[in-house]
């Protein structure tokens, strides 16, 4: 399997709580790609570094990362 990088999203919240249930969405789905004429595929979103509190927001990084067959 090879790993790669395919997209990052910054998730922004007004309080811990409601950052936690949206980072948890996210890391729960797996998405697969069973059906490819090339490769097969799956990938999920991780967390890159930890939660940061600015302009009144916490803030967490996500990177999407797939792997490839």
């Amino acid at each position: 399997m090879i790993r790669v990088q395919r997209k990052y999203r910054l998730i922004k919240a007004i309080s811990t709580k409601d950052l936690e249930i949206q980072v948890n969405d996210l890391i729960q789905k797996e998405y697969k790609d069973t059906e490819g004429f090339l490769y097969r595929s799956s990938g999920r979103w991780q967390c890159l570094g930890g939660p940061t509190f600015q302009n009144e927001k916490w803030i967490q990084t996500m990177v999407f990362i797939q792997e490839e067959e």
